[in-house]
């Protein structure tokens, strides 16, 4: 006999309640998590969601000690330091607000926990702890909690639950054929000649219902109990609801002699459900933005092959494969430092930006930033783009923490939708008393705001493929609502609106001998910089002898290079970082160069213009401001001011410094504004704009603070990448619509009494798909 329901997890209590003060509980595992939150000051918990809690296993303190085995421990760690170790565990029972709240808190039921940021949509947890707490005893806490995580790779837990779902669809698909088949007199008018067989018939379809209602529609059963005692909606409650309509009305006329009712509908219908909801997931498979995004995400590395350097993208790299990474390049893999000593600021992992000293045999992990002259890794652990595009996203979700409480708008809609379902049976009841259940069944299913939730996903989402694969790659669906109301677009100038590809480069001072080459050559080869590629280019044709190693480099941004090569110092960059004075060489581009405090000479760049990059800034004009900011001199005014006259802003000798405060100008100006640039020297820029976009001419590099990359030969396409990203928006308003009408019209058809229950099991999924298809097709037509 049930007691009531337990404080904690909700559920019915059995027998005797275990007593706290005024509050009961289901077991003595219920109770020890209330304490363990009250003690820790989180009552809150229980304010968001009454009985939000799950019931902690019992007796499995050892259970996780497998976590402490070193070669095991490593397969689950993202980063770890003197300080801090990060992890990413998923656990399958986070399922409301309640449970990111607890989570969110678990530092203070264990100092030694720093932070844990909570993924709802995939059950993921990030979670930072200090050295000295064991994994092991880390997921002993959760699971004392009610949270356990599961270490079982996704791939074998899919496949584990595409079996169970066969094995579901077969059972009610023999069912259905069966009952079908037992009941096909009923359908002819027949059965009045036989009754026996009638009763027959009816009670061995009974028999064969039993495993549909307990396995097959089990998956809706207990989401929908879960809902309730949580004092929760979802979907699975109306159709939990029509289900059990249906099942009991059967069961009745079974019962009292009257034939098997809707026994074949109910074994139909959770057939079609099961089978409309494999077809919608495999449509979503087809079309999941995701996937395909990090599929196609074009990130590149350097690998040494026998000293020639090949770029690769990181699905390519094997273990043991020798990497080379330039100064504030991001490692994209675990790996091995090979160069004597390398400085990394992790800050893309960690958020912290001190700088580490790693020395050679140490290990690194991905996300690290390389600090200082090109240096040699070799790779411990395949990566992949997946690994990186979250890393590159963490950052924001630092800043805003996902919104993972339920829809409200589903919310709202399935309490109306219970409401006109109660409303209908009421009226069935004096029409037709005989067919209220199969009446308010179809009510029940027909209505669905998945495709209302599946607009807004699947519309930004097939939106960031069509971009992506025309080389503007987006950091996340937000960044399409941010171009939206974009205002000014500002650009820098050298390696944007230029090429250091098609620049022509001639050197002016004392001659140079071929050593002094190889070793500016070796100082620029570690630079990411537009100029410092352009030149790197220039001068690997001009020298055969070895290149030697860096053992000191410090570059300024925006500024230039100070190296260290055996005995020698260099400095190369702008007339006042390497002579400390503004020279007579203000409107030309060029790179000087001192050795040993010796000044020698520059290298004059003549930069070409991008093609179709004026004709771009004028279809721009027409809809946006433009501002073009650039660190170089001002020789190229006139050759702007003639062809981008519509360029309403032209700033040279610009400091990275300065590219900030113009943004910040413009945004307290109640501008929403557009900065594009080369993503590693305007970093400071592009973090401050509305939308940053990174331009990549050779390398695909992430930037931490920019919201996407963009090829940079698809910069002259830039308006119809912005119109694109504007349709998305009109698409977002079709499904919407479309959401709303089959709605209104599908719950009229039912409520009048000319649906079907099969047909509306039919029609809930076919809904949504029509959503996925309907915006697929959109977006794809305006590529």
């Amino acid at each position: 006999m049930s007691s009531g329901s337990c404080y904690h997890c909700g559920d019915s209590i059995i027998g005797k309640p275990i007593l706290h003060g005024d509050k009961t509980f289901c077991c003595a595992g219920c109770r020890s998590v209330y304490e363990l939150l009250e003690e820790s000051g989180l009552n809150t918990f229980y304010t968001l969601e009454q009985g939000a809690g799950t019931k902690p296993l019992s007796g499995r303190e050892q259970a996780f000690a497998f976590l402490d085995l070193p070669e095991l421990r490593q397969k689950f760690i993202d980063y770890e330091d003197e300080n801090s170790t990060h992890v990413t565990l998923f656990i399958p029972s986070i399922h409301c607000s309640s449970c990111i709240y607890l989570l969110e808190n678990l530092h203070r039921i264990d100092p030694r926990i720093q932070s844990c940021l909570v993924h709802f949509t995939r059950r993921q947890a990030n979670i930072v702890f200090q050295g000295d707490l064991p994994l092991s005893e880390l997921a002993a806490l959760l699971d004392a909690i009610g949270y356990t995580p599961n270490f079982s790779s996704r791939s074998e837990l899919e496949k584990k639950r595409n079996y169970t779902y066969i094995y579901k669809l077969g059972i009610a698909g023999f069912a259905f054929g069966s009952i079908m088949l037992w009941t096909f007199p009923e359908y002819l008018g027949l059965e009045k000649d036989n009754s026996d067989y009638r009763t027959f018939a009816s009670w061995l379809s009974f028999a064969v219902s039993i495993p549909v209602l307990l396995y097959s529609a089990n998956e809706y059963l207990i989401s929908a109990w879960k809902a309730i005692l949580h004092k929760n909606l979802n979907l699975d409650v109306p159709i939990t609801l029509g289900i059990i309509a249906l099942y009991a009305q059967s069961c009745y006329s079974i019962v009292v002699g009257n034939g098997p009712g809707y026994m074949d509908s109910f074994a139909g219908f959770i057939f079609f459900l099961l089978i409309g909801k494999w077809f919608q997931n495999k449509t979503y498979e087809a079309l999941s933005f995701d996937r395909d995004y990090t599929a196609y995400f074009p990130v590149a590395v350097t690998r040494m092959s026998e000293n020639v350097e090949e770029l690769v993208e990181i699905d390519r790299l094997e273990i043991g494969d020798e990497m080379l990474i330039r100064n504030q390049e991001i490692i994209p893999c675990d790996a091995l430092v090979s160069s004597e000593e390398v400085r990394i600021d992790y800050s893309f992992v960690t958020g912290e930006s001190v700088p580490v000293l790693r020395k050679k045999g140490d290990f690194i992990y991905a996300g690290g930033k390389l600090l200082g002259s090109k240096s040699l890794f070799r790779v411990e652990k395949k990566s992949s783009r997946s690994h990186l595009t979250q890393l590159w996203n963490e950052g924001e979700r630092r800043k805003n923490k996902e919104e993972a409480a339920p829809d409200k708008i589903s919310i709202y809609f399935l309490t109306a939708l219970l409401s006109i379902a109660l409303a209908t049976a009421l009226i069935w009841l004096f029409i037709d008393a005989s067919r209220t259940t199969e009446v308010l069944v179809s009510v029940l299913i027909v209505a669905c705001p998945c495709a209302l939730a599946l607009s807004r996903p699947f519309t930004y989402g097939n939106t960031m493929r069509a971009l992506g694969r025309k080389g503007l790659y987006l950091k996340n669906a937000a960044v399409i609502e941010k171009m939206n109301g974009i205002t000014d677009i500002v650009f820098d100038k050298t390696g944007t609106l230029t090429s250091s590809n098609t620049s022509t480069i001639h050197y002016e001072g004392q001659a140079l001998s071929e050593d002094e080459k190889a070793q500016i050559l070796s100082v620029v080869l570690s630079s990411t910089h537009p100029l410092s590629r352009g030149l790197s280019m220039f001068l690997k044709d001009e020298i055969q002898c070895v290149i030697p190693e860096v053992l000191s480099f410090e570059e300024s941004s925006g500024a230039g290079i100070e190296a260290s090569i055996e005995c020698v110092n260099l400095r190369v960059g702008s007339h006042h970082f390497v002579l400390g004075t503004h020279g007579s060489d203000e409107n030309e581009t060029s790179v000087h160069i001192s050795i040993n405090d010796r000044y020698k000479g520059r290298f004059v760049f003549q930069s070409e213009f991008r093609p179709g990059i004026f004709e771009a800034l004028h279809d721009l004009a027409k809809t946006y401001r433009l501002h073009v900011l650039s660190g170089d001199s001002e020789k190229d005014r006139n050759t702007l001011e003639r062809d981008a006259s519509c360029v309403q802003a032209l700033l040279f000798q610009q400091k990275p410094g300065d590219k900030l405060a113009y943004i910040n100008l413009l945004k307290h100006e109640n501008a929403q504004v557009m900065m594009i640039g080369d993503g590693l020297n305007d970093a400071g820029a592009l973090d401050a704009a509305d939308v940053g976009i990174a331009v990549s001419e050779n390398v695909f590099s992430f930037t931490p603070g920019s919201d996407a990359i963009a090829r940079a030969d698809q910069l002259k396409n830039l308006k119809n990448l912005l119109v694109l990203s504007k349709h998305a928006r009109t698409v977002l308003l079709v499904c919407f619509i479309f959401s709303g009408i089959y709605n209104l019209v599908g719950l009229s058809i039912a409520i009048s009494g000319h649906l079907t229950p099969l047909i509306a099991a039919i029609l809930m999924p076919l809904s949504s798909i029509t959503i996925v298809v309907i915006s697929t097709l959109l977006v794809r037509l305006k590529q």
